[in-house]
């Protein structure tokens, strides 16, 4: 695996191989097509030639031999406006976090939130200290994060290290424990491709999460030629080992970098070569050991806040707590989380949500409860076991295979919910906001559109709502697979399949 050459966001990865670029003409087709939608047909005749747009938009020379599984319904009736080949299986990529996160709704509530208490055997001497150890009690929230968790304007690991020195706590005789009852370690999925296993968007999971679960490395020239490279780990307290293979040549040369990670392992093996005044090269590590990684982040921010820890930071698991409470913090609401779930398709939130709703449903928090307790709501929403089948939370596995039919009953279901509203709001909003705030932005479709993508190598699909003029609503389900055209170009005939059933039925 290559290192990029710039940093890279971990909100939002899209796992896909480079694709060749459709031709200027298949774009003017397509522009033609839009126009023609937009302008030629009365609503009446839209309705009357629906059939004949979508099979013309389908059968495009650019996505020959490509699958699809299409199905467009009125939400109050039921009814099916127009489908093409509904019942057919397909990889949904992260269109599978709808699952996911219909799931936790349904499961969790919209208002559900993850307790983290931190406790001690004893209260706190006269200078404030704790003679043992700090248990650190975490309850699954996945969201201690600057990028996402903001308290007061403070990073939330902050905000709790100054409420503990509110409280009077000015040093730590023991250990940090990490306690982790309930919840099973998942280093990454047994069905992701390998080449995924190495990467940022590929998350270990467990009964906390810190930073996405990630860190990282900077790997740039060393001091002379024939030097190690010089290494860089953000934050510096991220638990890595590095086999450092890089070497310095002289300017010139072409720098390259290569890396492996072992599954389970934080040990990173990099190899290559950086050339002297060459920009560095970055690499997001998947950290395997999450619940370690954010005992280590608290143990920074307990001794940035001037709190003492004599020990160290290690992780128990199935540990009763210790009698004194000092302190409870509580993650952000389930409705915001789910929120960057789907808008930024985080596979690491989904992983978590994945795993949360497994020990709420069956007593343990694991990928292998959470898919049976998705499962069971399917068959709560009237899906047949044979539309949906899922591997993890959030798309990443190509073994994963719905429906069209499938996704839309569950659309629907979740659409006359207790959580309607905020699941619905969780997705993104075409023109304005996530994975579709470039899309569908003309023809009256600005903020018309909710929906969830999904995005693999010759996957591309997208799912959700349309909201009609009479305050009625539209579900739908685009899913495409094994084209071989450029991704745009597939979204693009997404787009125009949803301007078209918008513009028959509006």
């Amino acid at each position: 695996m290559t290192a990029s050459t710039s940093p890279r966001p971990y909100g939002r990865f899209i796992h896909a191989d480079s694709l060749r670029i459709a031709t200027l003409r298949h774009y003017k087709l397509l522009a033609i097509f839009a126009t023609a939608f937009c302008i030629a047909f009365t609503h009446v005749a839209f309705a009357s030639d629906l059939k004949w747009q979508v099979d013309s938009l389908l059968s495009l020379e650019p996505v020959t031999g490509a699958s699809w599984s299409v199905l467009f319904s009125d939400l109050e009736t039921g009814k099916e406006i127009i489908s093409h080949d509904q019942e057919r299986l397909m990889i949904p990529a992260s269109v599978t976090k709808i699952w996911t996160t219909a799931t936790a709704f349904s499961v969790l509530g919209a208002d559900a939130k993850f307790t983290t208490k931190f406790a001690v055997a004893s209260n706190l001497d006269g200078q404030g200290a704790v003679n043992g150890k700090l248990q650190v009690v975490c309850g699954g929230d996945p969201i201690f994060e600057q990028k996402y968790r903001k308290d007061l304007g403070k990073p939330s690991l902050d905000k709790i290290a100054d409420e503990l020195h509110a409280k009077g706590l000015r040093r730590i005789n023991g250990d940090i424990e990490i306690v982790v009852n309930g919840y099973n370690r998942s280093c990454g999925n047994g069905v992701w491709e390998m080449g995924d296993l190495r990467e940022g968007f590929a998350p270990s999971v467990d009964g906390v999460g810190y930073n996405s679960n990630v860190c990282h490395i900077a790997i740039g020239p060393g001091g002379s030629e024939g030097d190690s490279a010089s290494v860089t780990i953000d934050p510096p307290f991220a638990p890595v080992a590095i086999r450092n293979g890089v070497v310095t040549a002289s300017g010139g040369n072409e720098s390259w970098v290569e890396f492996n990670v072992t599954p389970c392992r934080d040990e990173l093996e990099i190899t290559g070569v950086m050339a002297h005044g060459d920009n560095p090269q970055y690499i997001w590590f998947p950290i395997q050991n999450p619940a370690l990684y954010f005992g280590l982040a608290l143990r920074d921010a307990l001794t940035r806040k001037g709190i003492t820890v004599t020990g160290q930071v290690h992780v128990a698991r199935d540990v009763a707590p210790s009698a004194v409470t000092l302190y409870e913090f509580t993650s952000l609401p389930l409705i915001e989380i789910a929120t960057i779930t789907n808008k930024e398709s985080d596979n690491y939130l989904a992983e978590y949500l994945l795993s949360a709703v497994g020990k709420k449903s069956f007593g343990q928090g694991s990928m292998e409860a959470g898919l049976r307790a998705v499962q069971k709501f399917a068959r709560e929403c009237g899906i047949q076991r044979d539309q949906v089948s899922l591997q993890d939370g959030c798309g990443l596995s190509r073994q994963n295979i719905v429906s069209a039919s499938s996704c839309v009953q569950l659309l629907s279901k979740m659409a006359k919910s207790e959580s309607a509203n905020a699941f619905e709001a969780s997705l993104a909003q075409s023109r304005v906001d996530g994975t579709i705030g470039g899309r569908m932005s003309t023809d009256g479709m600005m903020g018309r559109v909710r929906a969830k993508t999904g995005t693999m190598t010759n996957v591309s699909a997208l799912a959700g709502y349309i909201a009609l003029d009479s305050g009625k609503q539209v579900t739908f389900a685009i899913l495409c697979n094994n084209f071989r055209c450029s991704r745009n170009f597939v979204r693009n005939i997404q787009d125009n399949l949803v301007r078209a059933v918008f513009h028959a039925v509006n």
